[in-house]
């Protein structure tokens, strides 16, 4: 299947930048490969739509896909000293919220018996932004406030989400295993 091998090169990509992040820290190879796994993201689900290609382990492959570049980018972020303590507490509940949806999600017997909430797609947008943002090299254009102050403020914004999301993923989750 084209999608999954699409998927599996996205998710190979986590490792690379892991250790450039780790290493080397935020710069431009580090933004071309987080944004190239981003766009290979949404390559790979349309891909899968166009070809008849979904399948219950695309749809793994995916969420584990997303869940390991997040992980891979703020660990890589935490170790090479880049974020704030803001963004580094912000970072740590984005990839909590991984491992609780992750979990909530197994529990119920697979990630799609989880209604997808409405907040989700502007999470994904500040979260990809606010990291995407702390691995850009530094953006030489007058601001009011510093790159810094900008990846908090997403990073925060994104964190909030997560909150917001996790409890209404947990209602799911309880809901349904009080009813078994």
């Amino acid at each position: 299947m084209i999608s999954n091998t699409v998927t599996l090169f996205r998710i190979g990509l986590t490792v690379p930048l892991f250790l450039l992040l780790a290493t080397d820290g935020p710069g431009l190879l580090a933004l071309l490969l987080f944004l190239g796994a981003g766009l290979l993201d949404v390559a790979d689900g349309k891909l899968a739509r166009a070809l008849g290609e979904s399948s219950r382990l695309g749809a793994f492959l995916d969420l584990a896909g997303d869940r390991l570049l997040t992980l891979s980018a703020v660990v890589g972020l935490i170790a090479s000293e880049s974020l704030s303590l803001v963004g580094v507490l912000a970072g740590m509940i984005l990839v909590a919220r991984c491992a609780i949806v992750a979990t909530a999600g197994e529990a119920l017997g697979g990630p799609d018996k989880l209604k997808a909430s409405s907040l989700e797609a502007a999470k994904i947008g500040l979260s990809f932004a606010g990291l995407g943002l702390a691995m850009a090299p530094v953006i030489p254009v007058e601001m009011p406030f510093g790159q810094m102050q900008l990846v908090e403020t997403l990073l925060v914004g994104a964190a909030f989400l997560c909150a917001v999301t996790i409890v209404d993923y947990l209602r799911q989750a309880v809901r349904s295993l009080q009813a078994v």
